[in-house]
């Protein structure tokens, strides 16, 4: 074994990654502009059937500031709505009685492999299961195995700054997808 570590979540880190995850991630930015642009393509697309229909009168054209203020304001606050709408699945899913990760884990790293264990489950994966690395400078690492579940370190697993660089240089030899993110 080359790193064990002993993790603690919590739902901070658990909101942290899904923030990350909706607003920051490949995985997430697809989803987002992929929601921008249709949004957008149907305001400007009721924008123009009011200008067309009204035929092209003044009110008409009137008609058609409400839409696009509403198209601003839609693209400066979306990122806040993204993140309400995450924090209240969360506290959905408490209120239901069960989260969707596991508090206490050790993750095991080894020359082929890694495992999880958690108190209800144990994986074992090759690390050709790893799409990508994403590490949050200064929070955690995310390693996902794909577009919706990502084993998380916080970075209060590591005993020391020289701890962490030796397991990114461990890493970067296994999974050559690694992006860096200062958020």
């Amino acid at each position: 074994m080359n790193f064990r570590f002993e993790t603690t979540l919590t739902e901070e880190d658990y909101f942290n990654f899904n923030k990350f995850h909706m607003l920051k991630s490949p995985y997430g930015k697809k989803t987002v502009n992929s929601l921008r642009v249709s949004i957008t393509v149907m305001i400007i697309a009721f924008m123009f059937i009011s200008v067309l229909f009204g035929d092209f009168s003044l009110e008409s054209w009137l008609y058609t500031i409400p839409l696009l203020i509403l198209l601003v304001l839609f693209h400066v606050f979306m990122p806040n709505y993204l993140t309400f709408i995450i924090k209240g699945q969360i506290k959905q899913m408490k209120k239901s009685g069960k989260m969707p990760y596991s508090k206490e884990s050790v993750i095991e790293f080894y020359d082929e492999s890694f495992s999880e264990a958690t108190e209800d489950n144990k994986t074992e994966m090759k690390y050709s299961a790893i799409e990508r690395i994403s590490v949050v400078t200064g929070k955690s690492i995310y390693l996902h195995t794909n577009n919706i579940m990502a084993y998380i370190i916080p970075m209060s697993a590591f005993a020391s700054e020289d701890e962490y660089a030796s397991f990114m240089e461990f890493i970067h030899k296994r999974c050559s997808v690694i992006d860096y993110y200062n958020y």
